[in-house]
């Protein structure tokens, strides 16, 4: 089947983890507090969504990386909460459960919010965010890794968590990272579960925790192969004038189970699917037949840019461990072929650097600075110097076209997982770009675990990926999985950043500068100095700008949706991710 990148992407990294909360049940049964079935839910009451659950849950543990196992993306902030939302509009961070947080050398303080319950009425306190952060430390998920940069997190009252940063990896970028990412839950239900659970390390990523209570303003509901409902808890503590005032506009979320994009975007079309995370090729065809479909912005490139897809370079590997060859091919790519034929023209023109192109990140750089380290948007003329550059570094043609160097040949295999059509596009147009600068590239599509692998073990020549998605740490998390030098040992997975293993001594002083430097010319200086370094060097080539997510949505029955420049600051991130749920409280039936 031919389903979105992004979700396949997902099933192989957890980027948030969280743990379910209400009654939850077997496939195809209803949760006996429930009185609608799910054939019987009020269209004007429901909120309808597909391009999130793409099998029916046989688990609510979201720990686990494939989404199917629990109610992973229906949890974003609607059944469980964090400490405070993430907001890439404008890349700051809004209150929660917390009502704010503050700074003292490597010490956070963080305030809760007193009106704080969870969903079976008892209060929350700090001991349960205390408890949250314990969980992770105590079991191997991905939340682990926050505890890398923490010594400590404890309380001083029930409404104070103070989190103690670690001296030696001091990192607040990273610990901030967790505000808005780690999910709050109650620790009275976990100590009650710990004897059942035990304290092998990967023991909590087995224990389904159907029971578990959370504090989000929706509990699970109904589940069977067609879709995933939840239900609004009416005492929900955000209405309290402290957060949101007022319950959410849906008294029902329902999340589509479709087999394909296809069949998911028929329902969308005829209306039975309120908000679409698909890849939708050529998004405009739906509005030009008159059907009130909308995207966050009304013209090309239509979504709210996220991630820089991008081609990794083994940097180990013979002839790639050249930074000629490496920005060769980088700049004989045709971007615009990338950013048309496979993301159907959902992304800008690209410019070659590490930023996004959104004012949070442009205004962290000197662009004019970058742009003698820039090649030519023409793409002849770009392959023209890629050509001459590798003519200049030794690299000659052999009677078959291939160039090659002290024994070394420039043949290399591009990979990334079979049916991600995109990618798949993607890399053609790299392999294309090869022939015309005397490389042999051929494409590799394995099966996704494959690639992951691959990828870890450095066991490829070239691989896609979206390294260092949205979050208060970017742009940074994108520097460090480009080029830290914090690398596991050779021959052992490398599963964390850096997967090309490129080495570089002052892009590694600047990549650990960043994280404490706070003067804004001097981060503007660094940032600029460490794109140049990333311009010379290629360490990995940035392909086109795609959306975290693709929000669409159809306005025949609710309407109000976000929309760009519409004053409300709320992100293009389908109602539940982040401050895009602040949409649920905006929306209204039509």
């Amino acid at each position: 089947m031919t389903v979105d990148v992004g979700m396949k992407k997902c099933i192989m990294v957890v980027l948030a983890v969280c743990m379910t909360v209400g009654t939850v049940f077997g496939s195809g049964q209803q949760s006996g507090g429930s009185s609608a079935a799910v054939s019987q839910l009020p269209r004007n009451e429901t909120l309808y969504l597909n391009g999130i659950q793409w099998s029916a849950p046989v688990s609510s543990n979201p720990y686990h990386g494939n989404r199917n196992y629990g109610f992973v993306d229906v949890q974003r902030q609607v059944i469980f909460e964090t400490l405070f939302l993430y907001n890439p509009l404008d890349a700051k961070l809004y209150p929660q459960i917390g009502d704010s947080y503050s700074w003292n050398g490597t010490t956070l303080t963080i305030i809760l919010n007193r009106n704080v319950k969870f969903s079976d009425g008892t209060p929350l306190t700090a001991a349960d965010v205390v408890n949250s952060y314990q969980l992770a430390k105590d079991y191997a998920v991905s939340y682990s890794s926050f505890w890398t940069y923490i010594s400590s997190v404890t309380a001083r009252d029930d409404y104070t968590v103070i989190i103690q940063g670690n001296p030696a990896t001091f990192n607040p970028k990273r610990i901030e990272q967790s505000l808005h990412e780690l999910y709050i839950t109650s620790k009275k239900y976990w100590d009650s579960k710990k004897p059942e659970i035990g304290t092998r390390p990967t023991a909590l990523l087995e224990f389904t925790g159907w029971d578990c209570v959370g504090t989000g303003p929706y509990k699970p509901m109904i589940q069977d192969e067609t879709k995933v409902v939840v239900e609004r808890v009416d005492s929900y503590w955000g209405q309290h004038p402290s957060r949101w005032g007022k319950l959410p506009a849906p008294k029902y979320l329902a999340m589509n189970i479709y087999k394909d994009n296809a069949s998911g975007d028929a329902a969308f079309a005829a209306g039975q699917v309120d908000v679409s995370q698909q890849f939708i090729s050529q998004v405009w065809r739906m509005w030009e037949r008159g059907l009130p479909i909308e995207t966050y912005i009304p013209q090309a490139p239509y979504y709210l840019p996220g991630v820089i897809p991008s081609i990794v370079f083994n940097t180990t590997k013979p002839g790639l461990s050249d930074p000629i060859v490496r920005r060769a091919i980088a700049m004989s790519l045709d971007y615009n072929t990338i950013g048309q034929n496979a993301m159907s023209g959902y992304t800008t023109a690209y410019v070659p650097s590490l930023m996004l192109p959104t004012p949070p990140e442009q205004a962290l750089i000197d662009a004019a600075a970058l742009r003698p380290y820039q090649w030519s948007s023409n793409v002849a003329t770009a392959v023209a110097e890629a050509n001459r550059l590798l003519d200049q570094a030794g690299w000659v043609r052999g009677a078959d076209g291939i160039r090659a160097k002290g024994g070394v040949k420039l043949s290399f295999r591009a990979e990334c997982p079979a049916g991600w059509t995109d990618w798949n596009a993607s890399l053609e147009v790299v392999a294309q770009a090869g022939r015309q600068i005397g490389m042999d590239i051929s494409t590799y599509f394995p099966d996704a675990p494959v690639w992951q692998a691959d990828k870890d073990n450095t066991t490829f020549d070239i691989i896609m990926d979206s390294p260092g998605g949205a979050n208060i740490a970017s742009p940074w998390t994108r520097a460090y999985f480009l080029g830290s030098e914090n690398l596991s040992a050779p021959g052992t997975p490398n599963n964390i950043h850096n997967w090309g293993r490129w080495q570089h001594a002052r892009a590694n002083e600047i990549i650990q500068a960043l994280i404490t430097e706070t003067n804004q010319e001097r981060l503007r200086a660094l940032w600029t100095e460490l794109n140049i370094i990333y311009l010379q060097e290629m360490p990995m080539a940035g392909l086109m700008y795609r959306p975290s997510l693709f929000h669409t949505v159809y306005t025949g029955v609710w309407t109000g949706f976000p929309k760009q420049n519409d004053g409300s600051n709320i992100p293009p991130l389908i109602c539940l991710d982040g401050y895009g749920i602040a949409a649920l409280y905006k929306i209204s039936v039509k």
